[in-house]
């Protein structure tokens, strides 16, 4: 299974619009090779550098499995969206206290749909998930709290 974006490469530096000080938007993202297995798809964005441990900044779940593409703008028929590690639910961008931080995108392929309601916590999800995962992959990328000269 892969997930690429067409706005930055795996390693690489995230789009400065993402950030939570200016669009607070998701990067479009694209999904390849889900397995056929896959009842449905889970996608987490959590900073791994935050000084309170991994935190969750973007949490979606019963993707279907055939969806190829994300985008800022609308989600799939079905999607269900959690709790962030900022107690809201939904989307919120990038921006670290100081310095550079690195965020992963985890793409979760399930055996399952979840039963989870709207606003369900990162816990919850991890413990819906124990057991059903088939596969995962993973997009990185670093950004900085100031925005970038240039």
């Amino acid at each position: 299974m892969q997930l690429i974006s067409s706005e930055f490469s795996d390693g690489g530096e995230l789009p400065w619009s993402m950030s939570a000080a200016n669009e607070n938007r998701i990067p479009p993202l694209r999904i390849y090779l889900v397995p056929e297995t896959a009842a449905s798809l889970a996608i987490l964005l959590e900073d791994l550098d935050s000084p309170v441990g991994a935190l969750s900044h973007w949490l979606v779940w019963n993707l279907p499995p055939k969806a190829c593409s994300i985008s800022a703008v609308d989600l799939p028929e079905g999607a269900v969206v959690g709790m962030n590690g900022f107690g809201k639910v939904g989307y919120k961008g990038p921006i670290p206290p100081e310095g550079r931080h690195i965020y992963r995108f985890s793409l979760f392929a399930l055996d399952r749909m979840l039963d989870l309601d709207t606003g369900a916590t990162r816990q919850q999800f991890d413990a819906a998930t124990k057991g059903h995962v088939l596969e995962t992959a993973t997009l990185t990328g670093g950004i900085s709290r100031a925005k970038p000269k240039g």
